[in-house]
């Protein structure tokens, strides 16, 4: 179903709770780039507000919720709940899949366009609201606190950590992060792994019982460098 017109957002808005009073922002915010038409906005500028309107509303929940909580552990949280898979979901309940306009070879609607329009809805409705921040955070919050707050609280957010770091250089610098075996010691026995995680400048060394295990911490002390410095 292509939703194009300005008249069939009510679904969104529903759910939400927020009647647009600039249609046209929010069908940019649903359009990707691929799709041409005269007069036509995409939702990249959108996209790039909302990533940091979406990071800032969930770390919100993490840190209020859980203020004994490590950094690693919040980071570890944080990595998860901004992850495609994470926001492609809530972006499948809102229907965004069946509203994002696509043209010429991405016929696809795929799970990371589908997760920018998650993040460019954000930015829509926070401009929209004249920039209130709060309103915007209100309104994330009734509809995402307790998932959030329940996941974390099962260990949901607990992931493969190559995975997770993968996902975060992809989206924001779309390259990936590279791993080197640097040694191994000890007996047969007890054989410990030295993998290193590198990726532009950065470079971390991960320790394990066998290279797998080593490439994960290599993974997650790498992640937490990156989320710590960006």
């Amino acid at each position: 179903m292509h939703a194009s017109s300005l008249e069939k957002y009510e679904y969104i808005e529903k759910v939400l709770g927020y009647t647009f009073k600039d249609k046209s922002i929010l069908q940019k915010a649903l359009t990707h780039k691929s799709y041409s038409e005269e007069g036509m906005e995409n939702y990249e500028t959108l996209e790039f507000l909302g990533d940091s309107l979406v990071n800032l509303f969930v770390v919100d929940v993490l840190f209020s919720e859980f203020p004994k909580a490590r950094e690693g552990e919040l980071a570890q949280m944080k990595a998860y709940f901004i992850s495609e898979d994470f926001l492609g979901e809530l972006a499948h309940e809102l229907r965004l899949d069946e509203y994002v306009l696509v043209g010429g070879k991405k016929k696809e609607k795929s799970l990371s366009i589908i997760a920018d329009t998650f993040e460019a809805l954000w930015a829509a409705v926070y401009l929209d609201s004249g920039k209130d921040l709060n309103f915007v955070r209100q309104i994330f919050e009734r509809l995402y606190k307790d998932r959030i707050v329940r996941l974390a609280k099962e260990n949901k957010h607990r992931r493969d950590y190559k995975t997770m770091l993968q996902e975060y250089t992809q989206k924001k610098w779309k390259e990936r992060p590279t791993y080197r075996l640097v040694s191994v010691s000890g007996n047969d026995n007890e054989k410990v792994f030295h993998v290193e995680c590198t990726f532009r400048d950065y470079r971390a060394i991960g320790v394990g019982r066998n290279k797998k295990e080593a490439e994960q911490d290599s993974a997650r002390k790498l992640l937490e460098m990156l989320q710590m410095n960006m």
